[in-house]
């Protein structure tokens, strides 16, 4: 969830409507947020789904759809302005300007509340995407210039403070600097923007103080910066949508040769038989575009289709069914009427879960102990440690070096689990039921999950009769006929490793690891394991 604060009286003085405190926090709750009113003060929770809705301008624009009030009017225009340049470390950037603002308390609040939520959402900690506000007119010159330079070529006054410093020096000493510095790790330089007189921003880390916003600031520059073309250009519509419905024009940005805000309305079609599936209801064409309009939304109808045209500012619409869910949202869920289902069955466990279950108690039975680790794991763990080589589906943007990839098998987490857990007695007897993820290109997602069962074992006397034991002694109480075979597999100890064969299908495999894997993880006693495809037994 987010939670956003605003002053009652400014939303009030935006919506241009008298409503109580219960008539305000019926609006909001319509609109997938749950507000308290403490005085003047509204603080609101909403999630993270509407970026929109992030600031007090962007709540007043929706409710006046939801009301059926007219959204303030904006004049567009194209400014002389032109951005050109590059950067290798912050790819993509669009600009755009609000002129004729009046700058009071509540906007500067606002500025700030909508700049500090998009770069914890969307931007990703300004990762993905940062936002730089400035004084328009003290920039210099009508062309500015995007580009990347040498950490220590160029100074700058940064914001708040009163003495020039270097990139690097920023980095290093400046409050803002040290915080985002990671951002620029393993980047020999970085990005800045400059206009005549020289740098107005260091993306994603400080602006300069030249261009600072104060209170007789009249003209906006915005400067938005990131690694993904698309949030990008939507942060800027949405930036430039919601400080618009409070004061200003806005005005369009050369950047590159193509103007910027691109302010783009996608179209959805849908049909009335679709919506009334999904909904459950029996809705006109006409219920449906009224529906719509208190979400925003302009529409047009054809053949029995209507088009749904999404306002320029709604990241959020991926799909016709986020369409309908607004559908119901305009037409309100508590006017839903709940309906008995016309066919009754009788809920139960499925063959899956009862066998699961019946494994889970062997296992304890057996005196094993359950754990439960981490789906994603990192190529070292899942692949080198253990003496081979494999694909895996890896993430795009991972958080750290340690959670990298999905993991293919189970008996890595078990001995990592093992290794951190050296000062526990001794046998040490551990299992998991957890899911691998593999690559499939035959599935829609190009991947397919797995359920599997592991267990492993260290002590002393640790030996390949004792775990191929406990392998058949679960086999024989789920009541599986099975066969086992010999294996060469490289995490394991040659001849001290079997495979597990149920109806001429590979379902597993059992062995003794090699201690050359036990050195990789830092085990210092024999280990053995078994790894069981779940989904293999279940047929």
């Amino acid at each position: 969830m987010v939670s956003i604060e605003f002053s009652k009286s400014d939303f009030l003085t935006l919506l241009g409507k008298e409503l109580s405190d219960l008539e305000i926090k019926e609006v909001l709750f319509n609109l997938k947020s749950e507000a308290e009113i403490d005085g003047d003060q509204i603080k609101c929770e909403l999630t993270p789904d509407r970026p929109d809705l992030l600031s007090v301008e962007g709540m007043v624009k929706a409710a006046k759809h939801y009301l059926g009030l007219e959204p303030r009017k904006v004049e567009i225009h194209d400014t002389r302005l032109k951005a050109e340049g590059s950067s290798e470390v912050r790819p993509y950037f669009v600009c755009a300007t609000l002129e004729g603002i009046t700058l009071t308390d509540d906007l500067v609040k606002s500025l700030m509340q909508i700049q500090e939520k998009i770069h914890a959402t969307i931007g990703r900690n300004r990762k993905k995407v940062a936002i730089g506000v400035h004084d328009l007119d003290k920039i210099s010159g009508t062309v500015i210039t995007y580009t990347d330079v040498d950490p220590e070529e160029i100074k700058f006054v940064p914001l708040m403070k009163s003495q020039e410093m270097n990139l690097k020096q920023i980095l290093e000493n400046h409050e803002k600097g040290k915080e985002y510095a990671h951002l620029l790790d393993n980047f020999k330089k970085y990005p800045v923007f400059l206009d005549k007189e020289g740098v107005i921003s260091f993306p994603p880390i400080i602006n300069s103080e030249r261009t600072k916003v104060t209170p007789e600031t009249k003209n906006l520059f915005l400067d938005i910066t990131g690694t993904d073309k698309k949030a990008v250009e939507q942060v800027l519509n949405i930036f430039i949508s919601n400080i618009s419905e409070r004061c200003g024009k806005i005005g369009r940005v050369s950047v590159n040769g193509e103007k910027y805000p691109r302010m783009i309305e996608e179209k959805y079609k849908i049909t009335k038989d679709y919506v009334n599936e999904i909904l459950g209801l029996d809705l006109k064409e006409e219920n449906i575009i009224e529906c719509l309009s208190k979400l925003g939304y302009k529409t047009k109808t054809k053949n029995n289709e209507i088009e749904v045209i999404v306002p320029y500012y709604r990241a959020d619409i991926l799909h016709e069914i986020d369409i309908i869910e607004d559908i119901a949202i305009g037409y309100g869920y508590n006017n839903i009427e709940p309906k008995m289902p016309e066919l009754f069955t009788i809920g139960g466990l499925s063959e899956m879960t009862k066998l699961i279950r019946k494994m889970r108690e062997t296992m304890i039975g057996l005196g094993f102990q359950e754990i439960s680790t981490f789906v994603l794991t990192n190529k070292e763990t899942n692949f080198t440690k253990m003496g081979i080589e494999g694909e895996a589906v890896e993430l795009l943007n991972p958080v750290s070096k340690e959670y990298t990839i999905c993991r293919t098998w189970l008996i890595p987490s078990l001995l990592k689990f093992l290794s951190n857990n050296l000062h526990v007695d001794y046998p040490q007897k551990i299992f998991e039921v957890g899911d691998v993820v593999l690559i499939d290109e035959s599935q829609e997602t190009s991947t397919k999950t797995i359920r599997k069962l592991a267990g492993a074992i260290t002590y002393d006397n640790a030996n390949l009769t004792e775990i191929k034991s406990i392998v058949e002694s679960i086999l024989k109480y789920i009541g599986k006929e099975y066969e086992i075979k010999s294996l060469q597999h490289p995490s394991f100890i040659n001849t001290r490793v079997g495979e597990i064969i149920i109806d001429n299908v590979k379902v597993g495999f059992f062995g003794e690891i090699h201690p050359s894997v036990l050195t990789s993880f830092g085990l210092e006693r024999p280990v053995i394991v078994f790894e069981i495809n779940i989904e293999g037994l279940y047929g």
